[in-house]
């Protein structure tokens, strides 16, 4: 017999047992022979049970995270959430400083990140940096050019120093005309003439020198050097330019926004202490709070769960952990609805065993299908586990199952009257069946009900082979007894 038909052997003893005692019940003695009866085929699965706790992977006990006064409870008991979804919020007058503070840096944050996310117009501008840097680049670079190049040709050159002297004889002609008026009083209208045409003739001489002097002159030290650092400075404001313009081509600075996020999830974090906010879609199941309460961090407030979410974590011994595979379906029933059974499958199945008792076992989890049960989470689970799939075996009633020295079996009758000692391996109760693994045995045939056979008669065979448990000797056939 299989190790776990212990208990199914136990039954049938119990079942016979019980039918002995209601035949002297009444009064009449057992038979010698109840009949035959018929070898049945039957399709079943193979099963291993076990019981666990109702739970929820998603099952949470939501509670306030600050102190405050309750302003208002968004939800009902039995209400269907989102996650993220607010349930309850507290009165702003309620909030401690620092919450309050938290919500105007949320505010600031927020605008930071979507200004580092949206570059469309830093990008315009970056570019338009680009541009006058280039600009203020090409100037610049202009001015040193122009240092090193000659300030004038040689003809403008000669051409100046003719007018110079050309100048040079207008200033003496008109000084000598000055001097010859210079003793007139003042306000004479010649003396007057005569100066302003001297002074104009100097003053041309002035400016034709200043022009040579240029011409022929080279820039000074002090002169090179404002140049070059005027040009230094364009070309490392250009290169920032061009860098701020790549990094914006490019998106944002992967570092940058890390810590704008940082910057808001922190902020954000605070703002949330104010309010209870559901972690995952599912449904409330008790609600804890009231608006107007007075509240402690560590309140509890609402108990919530996703009934699709729903699993059993039960233990299997390591005898028959191996023959259990993710997705074997299941069966379930609950001690506090009996008269209704949930389905599932098998989800996990840990490789870690733990020792209970002496005795190793691994932890299962099965997944149940949704069900709008109002189940009890924590209850006890009968779990059925199927764990082949749906198979033919044989089987007999239960009062044609013999037991002897060399084990169980049952007696075949066969054409003619004779009877066969087949040996079986007793499986399942099946109602007023039993499952039997038999080889010999098929569907159809009949099986001697009862006590077996006491006719000692049988073409071949004697008494003496008779195995003293009421079945045929070994082997051997005998005839139904009172001609049957």
């Amino acid at each position: 017999m299989k190790p776990h038909t212990a208990f199914k052997t136990f039954v049938l003893i119990l079942a016979a047992i019980t039918l002995l005692l209601a035949s002297c019940a009444n009064g009449s003695p057992t038979p010698a022979s109840g009949g035959t009866g018929t070898v049945s085929a039957l399709t079943t699965v193979d099963t291993l049970e076990t019981s666990g706790s109702l739970s929820a992977a998603q099952l949470a006990a939501l509670t306030w995270s600050t102190s405050g006064t309750v302003a208002k409870v968004n939800v009902e008991a039995g209400q269907q959430v989102k996650a993220g979804e607010v349930l309850a919020i507290l009165r702003t007058d309620s909030l401690s400083a620092e919450i309050l503070t938290a919500q105007a840096d949320l505010a600031v944050a927020q605008q930071a990140l979507e200004e580092l996310r949206d570059t469309t117009a830093s990008l315009a501008a970056a570019q338009l940096a680009v541009a006058n840097a280039e600009s203020a680049v090409s100037a610049a670079q202009k001015e040193v050019d122009s240092l090193y190049f000659p300030r004038a040709s040689e003809a403008l050159i000669s051409y100046t120093e003719a007018q110079i002297t050309q100048a040079k004889l207008t200033v003496a002609t008109t000084a000598d005309r000055y001097r010859e008026v210079h003793n007139k009083p003042d306000g004479d209208p010649t003396k007057t003439q005569a100066k302003l045409a001297w002074s104009n003739a100097q003053l041309e001489l002035n400016t034709l020198l200043g022009k040579y002097a240029w011409y022929t002159g080279t820039p000074s030290e002090t002169d090179v050097a404002d140049a070059k650092a005027t040009l230094e400075n364009a070309q490392a404001t250009l290169t920032a330019a061009q860098k701020e313009y790549e990094q914006l081509q490019n998106g944002p600075d992967p570092v940058e926004v890390t810590q704008a996020e940082a910057t808001l999830a922190a902020a954000q974090a605070a703002v949330n202490q104010m309010t209870v906010i559901a972690p995952f879609d599912g449904v409330i199941l008790t609600i804890q709070t009231a608006a107007g309460n007075p509240v402690e961090n560590g309140d509890a407030a609402f108990e919530m769960v996703n009934r699709e979410t729903l699993q059993i974590e039960a233990q299997v011994d390591e005898t028959s952990i191996s023959s259990l595979a993710i997705g074997n379906t299941a069966e379930i029933t609950l001690d506090l609805l009996p008269e209704v059974t949930l389905t599932g499958h098998v989800a996990t199945i840990s490789s870690i065993g733990t020792t209970v008792n002496g005795l190793v076992k691994y932890t299962v989890t099965i997944a149940l299908d949704p069900t709008d049960h109002p189940v009890r989470f924590g209850a006890t689970a009968n779990v059925v586990i199927n764990i082949s799939e749906p198979h033919t075996v044989l089987a007999v009633p239960i009062s044609a199952i013999q037991t002897d020295s060399q084990g169980e079996y049952v007696t075949l009758v066969k054409v003619g009257g004779l009877m066969e000692r087949i040996a079986i391996e007793s499986g399942d109760l099946a109602g007023s069946l039993v499952t039997v693994t038999a080889a010999g045995l098929n569907e159809g045939d009949q099986v001697l009900l009862g006590t077996a056979a006491t006719d000692t008669t049988s073409s071949g065979s004697n008494n003496s082979g008779n195995n003293g448990a009421g079945g045929p000797p070994d082997g051997g056939l005998l005839p139904i007894p009172g001609g049957m």
